[in-house]
């Protein structure tokens, strides 16, 4: 896993890989037919409460997938497979989606999955930013600033590596990567653009709908 990450992120070291893997409750793989390791993300699934109520939180990790993989649906599928499960076990529970974005092609699953979520280039789920603002600060401290709802490690930590951090032609009009890149100009030093959803069936659209609904009725 260190491998295939350090191949496409620059500045990273094994020991900070190993001791963010330490902490994260599933590890969600993308395999070829050899059984090799052609993507990943890593998930913590932890408590919280906020307002008075008990909530709990899908924290995505290190993240990536191979190039030549683009365009495969199997972990997302895998995500939709770790979100079913928080849901049915949380009963409930409110359940949120917690996740950092030093690129647009994390933060376009946004979009892609869900109906509200912040921060929005329309201006929507509003009402999530003070639980964001929590558990930013939580978990990066002073890293996060809650008015830019950046995170900016010093010393920087792991960016994208050449090629990534391209935004390709048929990207340049799309309203969600312009917002993305007004929003956090800097991604390719490595900065990161705190994003909060909440996860439920009645919060999706398009194919998150149909992928969570799938992951719901597989009793796993």
């Amino acid at each position: 896993m260190f491998s295939l990450f350090a191949t496409h992120y620059a500045g990273v070291t094994q020991d900070c890989f190993a001791a963010d893997l330490a902490v994260k409750t599933w590890v969600i793989l993308l395999l070829d037919e050899q059984e090799r390791i052609r993507g990943f993300s890593t998930q913590e699934l932890y408590p919280v409460e906020h307002g008075g109520i008990a909530r709990k939180i899908l924290f995505s990790g290190d993240t990536i997938v191979e190039p030549a993989c683009w365009g495969s649906q199997e972990l997302v599928r895998g995500w939709c497979a770790v979100a079913a499960r928080m849901l049915r076990e949380g009963g409930s529970t409110p359940c949120y989606w917690f996740l950092i974005s030093k690129g647009y092609r994390t933060y376009l699953y946004l979009p892609l999955f869900f109906k509200s979520y912040h921060p929005h280039h329309q201006g929507t789920g509003t009402e999530l930013k003070s639980l964001l603002d929590e558990l930013a600060r939580a978990k990066f401290g002073s890293s996060y600033d809650p008015i830019s709802e950046l995170i900016q490690f010093e010393p920087p930590q792991a960016r994208l590596g050449a090629g990534l951090d391209d935004i390709p032609q048929n990207r340049e009009h799309d309203p969600a990567v312009n917002y993305f890149l007004q929003r956090n100009p800097d991604f390719a030093q490595g900065v990161e653009l705190a994003c909060l959803a909440t996860i439920s069936l009645e919060n999706t659209h398009g194919i998150g709908t149909r992928l969570l609904t799938q992951a719901l009725a597989q009793d796993i």
